[in-house]
């Protein structure tokens, strides 16, 4: 009798009775209240950026609590189930509460709505971005259009946010205020707030996976592995970021040309209301902005803006002044007769239509005719401003103005029977910068007694003393330059730059109106300065009066010849005017070479536009620069092709390095994401957790050095770990029992069990790369072996397959 002995399977244990589950109450709140902050942190880093197309700081305040408060309520509701569905509705809530309590939206006018309101507040807003060279001055309108552009991009890049496959786009709306910076801001968009808006977005970006966890695993934050490399991966973006920025448009200056700014026609170059001239004219835009026909046989100089007051930080037109509000054709309210004058008529003309709402007329005009819609007009300044309806309706614009006929014989007259006029002039055109050591004025007095040095003394009337520093100005002691300003540090208008010019002695049309000026109102005048156009170029064209509909109505005889002028941006041009007693607002032309000296005061001697002032013709001894963009010169032809080979070169390094920093990326990265997917499996248990485990385990260890041979067992691999690494020999057991018995026994992994098999799996997985030196560490950080030889595996399986 023979008995067979048979093994008895195990019996496999009774299943667990199922616990009711309970649906969470949030939804991985943590992580998506740290994603918000990261898209916060984000979109304030973009808008900071602008910080150099926008005048200071102040209005960047108004988008801090908006901008968070939209993200941040966002993504907390996001994360509590029974009311996400709020978290849309309430980021728009916030931003029409942030836009409609702005300050601008606080004050209405009686009868018009607050939607009208809000369209007349914002139309505003983007005509003084429309009209200005950056930067733009700062005013609550400007905050507004911001604080608005801001809350919209943030709304949106919630909208992106709330599902999983456009989430990754909301690097495209948080873009926008860096790319607008690097094209318009004369330094670049600036390095420093790019990099920290790209590592808000890696934060952002590494919080991903766990506001959309995969299916089957649970909430969680990155472990401490993956915020090392998320560091790691932070340093590198930021190290490339910095080193391209040496090179790269964008970073170290605009990419459009200086004097360009954005308009109605995408982009355009016409003057600037402020003193911002120097970009204007180094933009080098030899288009036509517009032509006119004048009956006037003296240049027509055309103003778009008065500065009044010199001692303010930034010089700017009042916006306080009294407007008379027209419609239409109208003969305005003004003080246009003048002693001997003789009234003229200059016709306007654009290709398309009016590109700026400062319309550019003369000096003294008293009707205006042709514009279609609302325009205000200032009485003081003589200057009229377009609205909305009016800027994009008219073409063509005809001006009647008086043409002063002056002589220095009759202003001297004049100037001698009107002394008691001047007591009517504002005292805000003779108030002076602000001078605590008295410096400034002692320079300018210094410069007033060098300019009456070929009079032998001061002139006894303000006549003589304005064309004393007119002449001095014109005379071959100045030079104009556009370029130097700019290479020496004194751009622009204020104080500070008039006294650099006064030493340096070389500049644009700005620096010589300014510090005529000032000079003047040292000297006791009342002045101003006039930011316009000068004449322009004529082109040879003349019509008659008879020709063209509009001027028979306005008193002209039909064969009145009229002469065509062209005017471009290279126009751009500033002056002084000068109060002068019995006589009124006089103009005057202090920049040599530009525009034309008035008959009353015509220069002594011809200047021509000098490029800079030849060392030897430089009485004050102050340095100049050789200017390659002013001087014709056999090394100037050279400069250019080897700074665009070298932008070429700096391009191709640009390159390299960003596919080296990508290349170095994307191998850690999907290692990482291989390692995830594993992990995963392991944790969802069953058939194949144990051969995702024994897959990462090897992964591990031919990454360390330590890989398992083609036939090695798994307790032959996890007894040679233990040998060498007996301080994990309990984690390595408990792997090798757990894999053994899915392959050899059936008995797979339980889900509720799988924690302490992962836990288990990365206490080796670490102490072995600690263990490895730094350098052998990193390279198998960027070049993991593991997935050379799973590439290898799946070859090897391919061709057997064949």
């Amino acid at each position: 009798m023979s008995a067979t002995i048979t093994d008895i399977p195990a019996s496999s244990p009774p299943p667990k009775a199922k616990e009711p589950v309970v649906p969470e109450a949030t939804n991985n709140l943590t992580a998506r209240l740290l994603a918000a902050s990261t898209l916060a942190l984000a979109m304030l880093a973009g808008f900071a950026s602008l910080s150099g197309v926008v005048q200071g700081a102040a209005w960047l305040q108004a988008l801090i609590w908006p901008v968070f408060l939209i993200h941040f309520c966002a993504g907390l509701l996001r994360g509590v189930h029974r009311v996400r569905w709020l978290a849309l509705p309430v980021a728009v809530l916030i931003a029409g509460g942030a836009v409609f309590l702005h300050p601008t939206m606080r004050t209405t006018i009686p009868g018009l709505g607050i939607f009208d309101w809000f369209g007349a507040v914002l139309s505003e807003g983007t005509l003084q971005f429309s009209t200005q060279v950056p930067p733009v001055a700062y005013s609550r309108y400007v905050e507004f259009v911001l604080l608005l552009l801001a809350v919209l991009l943030s709304v949106m890049v919630e909208v992106l946010a709330t599902f999983r496959r456009l989430a990754p786009l909301v690097l495209l709306p948080i873009s926008f205020a860096p790319v607008i910076a690097s094209l318009f801001k004369q330094e670049g968009a600036g390095i420093g707030y790019v990099v920290l808006l790209i590592l808000a977005l890696l934060g952002y970006f590494a919080l991903l996976p766990y506001i959309f966890p995969a299916k089957g695993t649970g909430p969680g934050l990155p472990s401490k592995r993956q915020l090392n490399i998320l560091l790691l991966t932070a340093m590198v973006c930021a190290l490339v970021m910095v080193l391209s920025s040496a090179f790269m448009p964008g970073f170290r200056k605009g990419m459009l040309p200086e004097g360009t700014r954005p308009s109605g026609d995408l982009l355009a170059s016409n003057v600037d209301p402020l003193l911002n001239l120097g970009r204007d004219l180094r933009a080098n835009n030899g288009s036509v902005a517009f032509s006119y026909l004048t009956t006037s046989n003296e240049p027509v100089y055309l103003r778009t803006s008065v500065i009044e007051d010199l001692s303010a930080t930034r010089w700017e037109p009042d916006e306080g002044l009294l407007k008379s509000a027209y419609f239409g054709d109208t003969a305005m309210d003004t003080d246009s007769d003048v002693f001997n004058g003789s009234a003229q008529v200059t016709q306007l003309r654009w290709n398309d239509r009016v590109s700026s709402p400062s319309l550019p007329i003369p000096d003294r005009s008293f009707f205006i005719s042709g514009i279609n819609g609302p325009w205000n007009w200032t009485k003081e300044t003589s200057v009229a401003r377009l609205g909305g309806d009016a800027l994009s309706n008219t073409e063509e614009v005809t001006v009647g103005h008086t043409q002063m006929n002056l002589s220095p014989q009759i202003a001297r007259s004049l100037g001698y029977y009107g002394d008691g006029m001047q007591s009517e002039i504002d005292d805000v055109y003779l108030s002076m910068p602000e001078d605590l050591d008295g410096q400034f004025g002692q320079l300018l007095q210094r410069t007033l007694a060098e300019a009456y040095e070929p009079l032998q003394g001061p002139p006894t009337n303000d006549f003589d003393i304005a064309v004393a520093i007119q002449d001095f100005l014109r005379s071959a002691t100045f030079g104009y330059s556009e370029r130097t300003p700019l290479r020496e540090g004194y751009d622009g208008a204020n104080r500070q730059v008039v006294k650099a010019f006064l030493e340096r002695r070389q500049g644009y049309c700005v620096h010589f109106a300014s510090t005529m000026a000032l000079l003047a109102r040292a000297a006791g005048i009342p002045s101003r300065i006039v930011v316009g156009y000068a004449p322009g170029e004529p082109t040879g064209e003349t019509l008659e009066a008879g020709d063209l509909p509009g001027f028979a109505g306005n008193g002209l005889p039909a064969d009145t010849e009229l002469t065509k002028f062209e005017v471009t941006g290279q126009q751009a041009h500033a002056w002084p005017e000068l109060f002068l007693p019995g006589i009124g607002w006089v103009p005057f032309e202090p920049t040599p070479g530009q525009g034309q000296a008035p008959d009353y005061a015509p220069e002594p001697t011809s200047s021509q536009p000098p490029a800079e002032v030849p060392e030897e013709q430089n009485p004050t001894g102050a340095p100049t620069v050789d200017d390659p963009e002013t001087q014709e010169s056999p090394g100037a032809n050279v400069e250019e092709p080897m700074a665009d080979t070298a932008q070429d070169y700096g391009w191709f390094i640009f390159a390299g390095l960003l596919i080296i920093a990508l290349i170095l990326a994307a191998i850690p990265w999907q290692r990482t994401r291989l390692r995830h997917r594993r992990i995963d499996r392991v944790r969802a248990g069953g058939q194949s957790a144990a051969q995702a485990l024994w897959d990462e385990l090897c992964a591990v260890g031919a990454d360390t050095g330590t890989p398992a041979t083609e036939h090695e067992s798994v307790g032959d691999y996890t007894r040679r770990l233990s040998s060498t690494h007996p301080q994990h020999g309990q984690q390595l057991q408990l792997l090798r029992s757990v894999i053994e018995a899915s392959f050899y026994a059936q008995r797979h992994p339980d889900p509720e069990d799988t924690p302490a098999f992962v836990e288990a799996l990365a206490q080796v997985r670490t102490q072995l790369h600690h263990e490895l030196p730094l350098g052998k560490r990193m390279l198998g950080f960027c070049f993991p072996a593991s997935l050379r030889q799973r590439r290898l595996r799946q070859v090897a399986s391919a061709q057997t397959v064949r």
